[in-house]
């Protein structure tokens, strides 16, 4: 059963430690940040994230992460809904139970991150790589993937059954 998650400014405290610059809570943005939003809230941009960091159990919608290394971490638990993840790398990423509905995955590269029971509804995970991850139980509701993406991906015949599959990449996202 998960943990219960801190409050949007307690986790902005937490990043305060190591990621983010001290002092007030940049206010949460109306939507999905872009790389070229003049003020972006939470962001992470050629920013190094792990070592055994542990960024669980936070409240963090709409963070933006770009063109950075997210490296042996822990999201088990934590709510980045809308959040944007364009043009990262992850290895070794645990998202157990996380929040990542509509998010933007893609162009990213996932090497063996586990998204066990991960709400992913209506996130876009085209243009990604997804090398020895696992999806047990995450829920795919809408959740955009190409055929191409879909068969290489273990996936159970329930979620093949409720992603949104295209035939085409789309378009790259902004911001590479």
């Amino acid at each position: 059963m998960p943990h219960t998650r801190a409050s949007y400014e307690d986790s902005v405290c937490r990043l305060q430690k190591d990621y983010l610059e001290p002092g007030g809570i940049p206010p949460m943005p109306e939507r999905m940040p872009r790389y070229d939003d003049e003020q972006l809230g939470v962001s992470f941009f050629r920013t190094f994230v792990g070592e055994h960091d542990d960024l669980s159990n936070l409240t963090l919608p709409r963070t933006y992460f770009g063109r950075s290394e997210i490296n042996d971490a822990l999201f088990c638990n934590t709510d980045l809904t809308e959040s944007c993840f364009c043009w990262n790398d992850f290895i070794d990423v645990d998202f157990s139970d996380a929040v990542l509905a509509r998010c933007d995955l893609r162009a990213s590269s996932f090497t063996r991150v586990v998204f066990n029971r991960a709400d992913l509804r209506g996130a876009d995970l085209r243009r990604s790589s997804f090398d020895d991850c696992s999806f047990d139980g995450a829920l795919l509701d809408r959740a955009i993937l190409t055929r191409a993406q879909a068969e290489l991906i273990e996936l159970t015949d329930a979620q093949r059954q409720v992603i949104a599959l295209t035939n085409g990449d789309g378009p790259e996202p902004d911001g590479g």
